[in-house]
């Protein structure tokens, strides 16, 4: 994937600024633009040679469009001090003094921040991730061991297109790191699916036996995250490098 010197880097979209992210196709007949909630950018996708002329008339021409599909979007939610987050099925205010100390503490629904206001997105990150693991690798070694499993590693992303993965051959699972955003009974949904992977790598009829049987609550998941995956890519959206 690479931006085009030829495409501008950043398009204005409904008073947004986005990034304009372009990427070329052997096997593309045409030019396909794709606004994308969860990664925040335009995408726009092109065969081998040529097409930036008709790719730029085609940023034009659907300008209305792109407002509309950008306006549906979750709005962005830093990582800032007074901000309200998601936090395993409740809301967790984060709660900054820059007297605290700089370790973030979690007291019931606020997480206390101290230290510079600088780099209070980077240690509410670290908080985070900290807790996806603690709630995840022992959830995943307790429901693979239940099916005679071993799980060789366990790792944390945030990727955009998936909330898991499972490679059976390595025995090794990846997670967003978002799952702790979201409440137990969804974050178990997932770790069971990817669990039962270790079993079939498949999605036939023998894998959605053994998820309902681990009790994966597939359905009832794949509705919810249907209706809030989008925001839980938006928590933390904004905050910069700092």
């Amino acid at each position: 994937m690479r931006l085009f010197a030829t495409l501008p880097e950043m398009v204005e979209v409904g008073g947004r600024t986005l990034p304009l992210v372009a990427t070329r196709y052997k096997a593309a007949r045409g030019i396909r633009l794709k606004p994308c909630a969860v990664s925040g950018a335009i995408k726009l996708s092109l065969p081998a040679r040529g097409g930036v002329r008709e790719a730029l008339n085609l940023l034009e021409t659907h300008r209305g469009w792109l407002e509309a599909q950008v306006a549906r979007w979750p709005t962005p939610l830093p990582f800032a001090p007074g901000a309200e987050i998601p936090f395993d099925g409740r809301v967790l205010l984060l709660d900054w003094d820059e007297a605290r100390p700089l370790r973030p503490m979690l007291e019931g629904t606020t997480l206390r921040l101290g230290g510079p206001r600088v780099g209070v997105a980077d240690r509410t990150r670290r908080f985070l991730m900290q807790q996806a693991r603690a709630a995840l690798v022992p959830m995943t070694h307790d429901l693979a061991a239940a099916q005679g499993c071993s799980v060789a590693r366990v790792a944390l992303g945030d990727p955009v297109g998936r909330w898991g993965s499972c490679n059976q051959r390595q025995a090794s699972i990846n997670y967003s790191w978002r799952l702790i955003l979201m409440p137990e009974w969804v974050r178990r949904a997932i770790v069971v699916h990817e669990v039962a992977h270790l079993v079939h790598a498949h999605h036939g009829p023998e894998f959605w036996r053994l998820v309902a049987d681990m009790g994966g609550q597939a359905g009832e998941s794949r509705r919810w995250l249907a209706r809030f995956g989008r925001e839980m890519h938006a928590v933390g959206a904004g905050s910069g490098q700092d």
